[in-house]
């Protein structure tokens, strides 16, 4: 078998149905639900091979470093988490764990579990995953390496998991030599800082990756001091290193629509705040003219660049056949807070080329282009930001009055000091800390959300095709959610506003 086995926890391991915005399940608390339920609509697995546990398709991240490690000499497979035992064997000299939120302390996650006391999925099946993978080590001897976007949240207790070195940052220049480390027997423990790769130095993925997704761009550039130093500074990838990661998954994945990811799919090949339309409509166009490929999703826009886009983003909706192939496109933007004064202190670049006083205009604007030319806004709000004020709130407040008219989705979510931030020396934000004008936000993005989430997964599951039995168990779901919802609000939220909104 392999020398090094790549894995991840099972939320990770699946398409979410063709959805990639449904893999924030893994976010919500277990025991809502009963297990097979969720499995079954919200996380179904993908498949592996049933004699060496491969997996059929894996999370972006997985795949780099599959490839880089063979870049260096490596026999890697990358095994499903229900499969390690076919994987593992006296060869295995290094398994590897990525991880989003491992232990439950994201934004998304905090939000939804803070209310029931319970565990989210994800942070369940990674300890599943590693207890297993921990008797497996005991057995074989090889080392455990873990690393990915949630590897922050293990620095202080990597070692409680067997983990013997944990990645911080990107791993492509140093897990080659983490791998070394332990073939020579090292086993740390070691926390290793990675350092942002050159953007020609990121090999090309080998095999195909979760629902098609194509990375074209790493970092931000923006500077919001609630991210980590890596997204400090944007590098587009070369289109022929994006053409050759769309050829590998519409030739070895199920999924021949791609998905394009960045932080801000608008400033492809940017090297200002401002996009450069020309650039982006040429990545458009070349990747749909990759033999194959009958399709293109987008992970992130910024709200400033939609604005820079104006009428060309009309341009983008008719080369993705918005229309005619989709009903629409979701993009996930980051809308955080409706106060100028906010934007200034912690995200200023966040507005550029605008000024931050501008700031609510412009989320406005955005959101009214976006739906002139079929693009969904899936909003973020951070409640809870260091220096937030009543009035700030009441800004928020005011601003999702004026995104009514918007078809889209907007998610509050709470303040998380991501460890290797500029803010992580700040507290979480917790419900006890609500005041009522945090529950005014909260429960007009409620209202918000219940408005217009049937209209849009009537058009979501008429384009994937979803079956009766998945439509149904949706719009079930749906009816116990807003029925949770209303049950724990009402332990926190005053009842007078609570009877506003719900």
């Amino acid at each position: 078998m392999a020398e090094v086995v790549l894995t991840m926890d099972r939320t990770l391991a699946s398409n979410y149905h063709g959805g990639m915005f449904m893999g924030f399940s893994a976010c919500v608390p277990r025991g809502i639900i009963p297990d097979w339920l969720y499995f079954k609509v919200f996380c179904p697995s993908v498949d592996y091979d049933e004699e060496t546990g491969e997996i059929s398709e894996a999370p972006m991240g997985v795949r780099r470093i599959e490839a880089q490690l063979r870049r260096e000499g490596y026999d890697v497979i990358v095994a499903h988490p229900d499969a390690v035992e076919k994987a593992i064997d006296e060869d295995t000299v290094a398994v590897g764990v990525s991880e989003i939120d491992p232990l439950g302390m994201g934004p998304a996650t905090t939000t939804f579990t803070s209310f029931s006391g319970k565990p989210a999925y994800m942070k369940v099946c990674f300890e599943n995953l590693m207890e297993r993978i921990s008797r497996l080590k005991d057995e074989h001897g090889f080392g455990v390496f873990a690393g990915g976007p949630g590897a922050w949240q293990l620095t202080d207790v990597y070692t409680d998991y067997g983990i013997d070195f944990l990645v911080i940052g990107e791993g492509e220049y140093v897990v080659g030599d983490v791998v070394r480390r332990i073939e020579e027997g090292d086993r740390g423990p070691e926390i290793v800082r990675g350092r942002p790769v050159d953007a020609e130095d990121v090999p090309n993925i080998v095999n195909p990756t979760t629902n098609a997704i194509v990375e074209i761009a790493r970092g931000c550039g923006r500077g919001c001091k609630f991210c980590s130093p890596d997204m400090r500074v944007q590098r587009s990838f070369p289109l022929s290193k994006i053409l050759e990661d769309v050829r590998v998954n519409v030739t070895k994945g199920s999924k021949k629509t791609v998905l394009l990811h960045s932080e801000d799919v608008l400033r492809y090949g940017a090297e200002t705040p401002e996009p450069e339309p020309d650039k982006v409509i040429e990545l458009f166009e070349a990747v749909m003219s990759v033999e194959g490929c009958e399709g293109i999703s987008v992970s992130h826009v910024a709200l400033a660049s939609v604005c820079c886009f104006g009428e060309k983003l009309g341009e983008l909706s008719d080369i993705i056949g918005i229309g005619d192939r989709v009903p629409w496109v979701g993009a996930q933007v980051g809308v955080e807070t409706g106060s100028p004064r906010l934007m200034a202190m912690h995200m200023p670049g966040k507005v550029a080329p605008f000024k931050v006083t501008e700031w609510p205009d412009v989320v406005e604007q955005a959101f009214g282009i976006m739906n002139d030319h079929g693009w969904i806004p899936c909003g973020t709000l951070i409640l809870g930001l260091p220096g937030e004020t009543e009035d700030d709130l009441m800004m928020t407040a005011e601003l999702l009055d004026r995104l009514k008219p918007y078809k889209s989705f907007i998610v509050p979510l709470f303040f998380v000091p991501i460890g290797e931030s500029r803010l992580k020396d700040y507290d979480f934000f917790t419900p006890d800390k609500l005041t009522d004008a945090h529950w005014e936000v909260i429960l007009r993005c409620v209202s918000h959300d219940l408005r217009w989430l049937p209209e849009l997964y009537r058009e979501y599951s008429q384009s994937n095709r979803h079956g009766p039995f998945i439509r149904a168990a949706i719009k079930l779901l749906s009816w116990i959610g807003r029925r949770k919802i209303r049950k724990s609000a009402r332990k926190w939220c005053p009842e007078d506003i609570l009877e506003a909104y719900l």
